[in-house]
């Protein structure tokens, strides 16, 4: 796979790389942008000592490498928080209640952005009946976001 040079969106970041590669690039770029700052920083205040905190020159971040990142770190934090995370807890028992505090939310907020994602899902089965979820997994879905069990 070839890696992109920079990756302009999210959506960019999410489908060029899996989430694997994605938090290794988050980190190289993540680990290159605190380097550079830090000599800046240490320059800034007239303590940077070569000999003590290395001589090679350590370039800011360019403006498309600042792009990757800020695309990286979307993409990963929307791959990571899948609704489908809540999904498959909810059939494990684990309560909105939960999901709430876990989500540092409301319980009517995420039972309706769990509802929205399961209506979206059965749109996504009505034009593919391989994906989403049927009918009958939609109702109940809907009956479980409804109840707040």
């Amino acid at each position: 796979m070839t890696l992109p040079e920079h990756n302009t969106t999210w959506h960019d970041a999410r489908y060029d790389m899996p989430v694997s590669q994605q938090l290794e690039r988050y980190n190289e770029l993540a680990a290159k942008n605190a380097s550079a700052r830090a000599r800046i920083e240490l320059v800034a205040r007239g303590i940077y000592d070569p000999a003590r905190h290395g001589a090679d020159d350590r370039p800011p971040l360019t403006v498309a490498e600042h792009i990757e990142l800020l695309a990286l770190a979307e993409s990963i934090a929307r791959t990571v928080r899948h609704p489908s995370n809540v999904h498959h807890a909810l059939l494990a028992g684990v309560t909105w209640a939960d999901i709430a505090r876990i989500a540092d939310s409301d319980e009517l907020a995420v039972r309706r952005d769990y509802q929205q994602w399961a209506d979206d899902q059965y749109d996504l089965n009505q034009r593919f009946p391989d994906r989403g979820m049927t009918a009958d997994e939609h109702a109940a879905a809907t009956a479980r976001a409804a109840d707040g069990r």
